[in-house]
């Protein structure tokens, strides 16, 4: 009964999510055919030609349609699998999206490693001592780098990485290119997860339970890994499993200022070119794929935490 009422929530999530994202790129300024005329350039046509092309293009793209009609016959395709042709190349949405999912998982997933490695590390340094030193230099790190824009962030990221190795910017997603959008993406999910998991091991550190294991003698370090670490890391679980959702669906910017070929960059291109097969299937996609990525981190959690493992059950 669980499972079906999930799967309901999460079919109409995606129902609300088709009809926002049609209404929204539907009644964006411009038209696909004049970007579309204007890159073959359409200024050097007569004004009978451009109408006449203009009205073939419509027809073929199929947007001299009433709305409604347009919408439903989207939504149809899209749940038997046909997501719709590329206004831009003519190649089907759902195989252009599949060959950058490699990439997009890829940094998606070395930024998810880089930023859980930091946020971990700098929670157990300023949780030993909470209000210490180190716990405040921690915070002020995390403040800072929480002000920092992330386009603003990898722009001085990109600059000293040019300039120091010579970090190649044009290319296929190679590992010789991931580090550094990797690095950025980490560091920017860092300040969050670090004060969430600060917050918990210092929760979690003063129940009953770890004071009677520091009463019996245990270590600091023992307390920490054998009764504490588990059920502190829960609450972490549910933000990191939006993190990496949006790390692999929408680090947009990321991938626009590195150029990585994921899926961010060609959200980009085609919003850009009003590309509305490409931009309606990006939408609908990376929203189920949040869903479905946060509702299994959440469940990863509760069967960490002891407390919750019986709403698992």
């Amino acid at each position: 009964m669980r499972l079906l009422r999930s799967l309901g929530g999460l079919a109409a999530m995606l129902l609300l999510a088709s009809v926002v994202v049609f209404a929204l790129v539907r009644s964006a300024p411009g038209d696909p055919v004049d970007v579309q005329l204007g890159e073959a350039g359409g200024a050097a046509l007569t004004t009978a030609d451009e109408a006449r092309i203009r009205a073939e293009r419509l027809a073929e793209l199929g947007l001299d349609r009433p709305l409604p009609e347009q919408y439903l016959n989207w939504l149809g395709r899209m749940a038997t699998g046909d997501w719709g042709t590329s206004f831009r190349s003519g190649r089907p949405v759902a195989l252009e999206m599949a060959d950058r999912v490699p990439a997009s998982l890829l940094l998606g997933s070395a930024g998810f490693a880089v930023g859980v490695v930091l946020a971990v590390g700098l929670a157990l340094a300023a949780s030993r001592r909470p209000g210490g030193p180190v716990d405040q230099l921690v915070r002020l790190l995390t403040l800072v780098t929480v002000a920092v824009p992330s386009f603003l962030l990898g722009t001085v990221a990109l600059q000293l990485g040019t300039a120091a190795v010579g970090f190649r910017i044009a290319g296929p997603a190679s590992t010789e290119r991931l580090w550094l959008p990797a690095l950025v993406l980490g560091i920017s999910i860092t300040p969050t997860m670090s004060r969430v998991l600060r917050a918990s091991l210092v929760a979690e550190g003063g129940r009953l339970y770890a004071v009677a294991a520091r009463a019996r003698g245990a270590s600091p370090g023992r307390v920490l890994v054998r009764h504490v670490l588990r059920p502190a890391t829960a609450p972490v679980l549910v933000l990191g499993g939006l993190a990496f959702a949006a790390l692999v669906t929408g680090s947009i910017i990321t991938e626009a200022v590195y150029t990585w070929p994921g899926l961010g960059n060609y959200a980009v291109e085609a919003i850009a070119a009003q590309d509305y097969p490409v931009v309606q299937a990006y939408v609908v996609v990376t929203t189920a794929l949040v869903v479905v990525v946060n509702r299994g981190f959440d469940l990863a959690a509760r069967l960490l935490d002891p407390r919750g493992a019986a709403a698992v059950a």
